[in-house]
Order: structure tokens, then C-alpha cells, then sequence
């Protein structure tokens, strides 16, 4: 069933790619923006727009009404191919008070080295992207990307990330649909961060392995989503324990609008519930492959006592937006307690003062001019409530100051110093947690995009 139905996905797309292909390119470079060329052919690069849905800090939710948006306004026209690329690199200056403890939320806890200081250059991310416009109705996106923080022997280090096909068209109708493997639209799950996640974001941004399937209602200041999925664990976050229900075993909804005030100042708020997750259970499985084999590698060796529960979490979020600054926050917590950090692993007895998993994440940036450059300033505090209070697993603080020079639309260079308190892994989360540990990290960094 998973590999007929991602196959159909990978149809739709492919099927009115090669049937209208001349037209689409002949188009595309008519309109193409950037004026790239190669071999005296101008490529259909929208820089802008790429850049918008592949961005991993602030628009990794909410893909489809953007990209009907964009159709609606013009910038995507109907018949059209749209490329982009993206390059995310960067050098780390670490140093923790536990030797070989380094909670950073943007790398994995086992590849920093077992001392107290470890510096190093690394490619975070990397990859290419493509829209294909077919007429007034139907989209297509497909994103591939190299990752550094794939799971090496269950995860392939380059994948098809993203593909799936939206019909909607908004100067006709406010309803769309969509299928296909996406980011699930639950919360915000964004950061003013350069380069580091939020709390939020590393632990509750939904992304779909399986194709998923997305219907919505978009208007002018506020939409809402429903998506449906099936009972398997998702690439991150989704999972029922239900894991061979079909479509509808999983399910998440969400309301967003926006007031606009005069001189270009706007509030969005949103509210999202996911009805099932990864935190249902003690054993805490990065993925599919790590659940069939019940075990490492990317997995913990199974506790003496398995403890499951349906544990959803709901999400609240808001964003003040001006010229000159933003502000925002985001609340996510679980419907239910997580039993890997509520439960004993070896005898399955609820622990005292067990506290549902909760985060929150507020964060400021302000918007100037730095040596003629467009230079943002931000500062983010992230929060999470793990698991009782007093154990090595009951919260996680990290603080972030950051700096982005936005040197064009192909390059941001920036700086960010992230402090991060507590350390509490997600594999085997009760045996090696730390919650005195205090790390510091420096990190510059480039973004490059096409």
C-alpha cells in the first residue's frame, strides 16, 4: 500500500509535467525573474519564491495557501515551471560543562565529540526544489534535499523530502485540496533563529513520510485546514499506535487569521490540534525501520514495561508584524501525558508529579539597516516542561541572540549564540538525561539560494 500510493503521488506530478512540458518552459522563460542564464537560455528561477518554501526556520507550515496565494496574485503564472536551490552551512564553536553532553536542537546528541569543546564546520542542509502551474487548477511541488540530521542506516542522507499536488484555484473557489508528502499544517513551528530551531519547532513540526491528504478554505484574513493521515509514524512527529489504520487514522485541524492595522502592522493568531504523535509511548523510535526491529540502532533497547496512550497535542500561537520589528510566541502541549517521561521504564508505575510535555517559544527581531545591508537582530527564549519535577528529564531551557545580514536575495550571512540548559535526548530519554548540564555554542553561518 505505502509504495502504490506514493507512487500515484509521484504520477500526478510527473504525468502533466511531460504532457505540457514546451509549453510550460516556453512560458516559464518568458517570465522568469532572475534573468539567470545558461547557455544563452534563461532559466525560470523565482528566487523569492523558492526561497519562501524551502525555508526551514520560518514557513514550514502553511505550503499550500501560500503557493495558491502566489497563483492568485500573479506570481506564479498558470502555465509554468519554477526551480530553486538552497545551500545552509555552518561553523560551530561548542563547548558544554559535561564532557560529551551537547544539547544544541539542530544536530544530533552523538556526533559532537566526547570532550568539552568541539568546533566544526557543517552542511546542515542542501537541495533542490520545482513548482510546475498547470492552468488555473492544478500545482505541483516537489523539494529533494540532503540533510545532516537524517537517521544514517534506517535513512537515506539524501531524500525526496517533499511532493505533493494541490488543485485549488481562488479567483474561482476559497476550497482547495492537496495530497502528498508534506509538512502536516499544525501549529507555526517557526524561529526568528538564523540557524538554530526553537523548542516548538524541534519537537512538534509534523512532517509526512506516507502522502497525506490536506482540504482547506482559504480567505482573505483567515483560513482553515484539515488533514488526514494514516495510523504509520511520520518522518517526524505524526504516529498513532494504530500503525496500519488507513487514511483517517490520524488527523490534525487548524484555524488561522489575520488583522491588519495601518501602516503595514498586522497580527496573525492560530490555534492547531494534532490528534495522535511519536509521544505515545515509552519507547521512543526515530524511525519506522527502529519500531519493526523494537530496538537500536536510532531506537532505545525496549523497557521491561510498555506503556502506550493516544497523545495528541494542541497548539496556540500568535505574530505582531511592523517594518521595523516582530514579535511572536507559540505554545504547544500534549492532550495526554507522555509515558516515556511519566512512567518507570522497568516497572511501569506512574512517577510522582508527572507533567503533560508542553513548550513555549517567544522571540523578538528587530529590522534595520547595517552598513546598507538589511540586517535583523533577534532574540528567542524556548521552555519545555519534559517530564516531574526534580528528575534528570524535567525541562530544557535554550536562549538564542542572533544576527542576519541579508547580503542579497541569493545570500544571508549570520551569527547566533545559543545557551542551552538541560540535556534530554529522545532515545532512551529516562537512562540519559542530564538535566544540570549548561552548554554554550557560537555559530556563523551562510544561506545560499538560486
Amino acid at each position: 500500500m505505502r509504495s502504490s500510493f506514493s507512487g500515484a503521488c509521484i504520477a500526478l506530478l510527473a504525468l502533466p509535467l511531460l504532457a505540457t512540458a514546451p509549453s510550460l518552459a516556453a512560458d516559464a522563460d518568458q517570465d522568469a525573474d532572475d534573468g539567470i542564464t545558461l547557455l544563452g537560455d534563461r532559466l525560470p528561477f523565482n528566487t523569492e519564491l523558492m526561497a519562501h518554501l524551502t525555508d526551514p526556520q520560518e514557513n514550514v507550515v502553511g505550503e499550500v495557501p501560500f503557493i495558491l496565494r502566489a497563483k492568485q496574485s500573479g506570481e506564479i503564472k498558470p502555465l509554468s515551471i519554477t526551480i530553486g536551490g538552497f545551500f545552509n552551512g555552518t561553523y560551530l564553536f561548542e563547548r558544554t560543562d559535561t564532557a560529551g553532553k551537547y544539547p544544541i536542537l539542530s544536530r544530533f546528541p552523538n556526533v559532537h565529540g566526547s570532550g568539552n569543546t568541539n568546533t566544526e564546520a557543517v552542511i546542515n542542509s542542501a537541495g533542490v526544489a520545482g513548482l510546475i502551474s498547470v492552468g488555473d487548477w492544478v500545482t505541483g511541488y516537489a523539494q529533494a534535499e540532503y540533510s545532516e540530521t537524517n537517521f544514517r542506516g534506517d535513512q537515506e542522507d539524501v531524500q525526496l523530502r517533499e511532493y505533493f499536488v494541490v488543485v485549488g484555484n481562488l479567483e474561482e473557489f476559497p476550497v482547495y485540496a492537496a495530497i502528498g508528502r508534506k509538512s502536516v499544517d499544525f501549529g507555526e513551528q517557526f524561529g526568528y533563529n538564523p540557524f538554530t530551531h526553537t523548542i516548538n519547532q524541534h519537537f512538534f513540526w509534523t512532517l509526512a513520510d506516507e502522502p497525506v491528504i490536506e482540504l482547506g478554505y482559504v480567505g482573505d484574513d483567515w483560513r482553515v485546514s484539515g488533514t488526514v493521515a494514516n495510523g504509520e509514524r511520520m518522518l517526524r512527529v505524526g504516529m498513532t499506535n494504530k500503525r496500519d489504520g488507513g487514511l483517517g487514522t490520524n488527523f490534525a485541524v487548524k484555524a488561522e487569521k489575520t488583522f491588519t492595522f495601518e501602516e503595514d502592522r498586522a497580527l496573525r493568531v492560530s490555534a492547531s490540534y494534532l490528534d495522535d504523535t511519536i509521544y505515545n509511548s515509552n519507547f521512543t523510535a526515530h524511525t519506522v525501520q527502529a519500531l519493526n526491529r523494537f530496538g537500536p540502532p536510532n531506537a532505545p533497547r525496549p523497557p521491561r514495561v510498555l506503556v502506550t496512550d493516544n497523545v495528541g497535542l494542541w497548539d496556540v500561537a500568535a505574530e505582531y508584524t511592523t517594518d521595523s520589528y516582530d514579535l511572536a510566541v507559540e505554545y504547544t502541549r500534549s492532550t495526554e501525558l507522555w509515558p516515556a517521561t511519566s512512567y518507570d521504564t522497568n516497572t511501569g508505575a506512574e512517577l510522582p508529579g508527572a507533567r503533560h510535555l508542553s513548550a513555549v517559544s517567544a522571540m523578538g527581531r528587530y529590522k534595520t539597516d547595517l552598513f546598507g545591508i538589511a540586517t535583523d537582530f533577534s532574540a528567542v527564549y524556548s521552555k519545555s516542561i519534559i517530564g516531574p519535577d526534580n528528575t534528570e528529564f524535567d525541562e530544557l531551557t535554550q536562549h538564542v541572540i542572533g544576527m542576519e545580514m541579508h547580503i542579497n536575495k541569493y545570500m544571508d550571512i549570520g551569527a547566533e549564540v545559543v545557551f542551552n540548559g538541560g540535556f534530554q535526548p529522545f532515545v532512551g530519554i529516562q537512562d540519559v538525561s542530564d538535566s544540570g548540564v549548561d552548554s554554550q555554542v557560537g555559530i556563523v553561518g551562510l544561506k545560499l539560494r538560486l
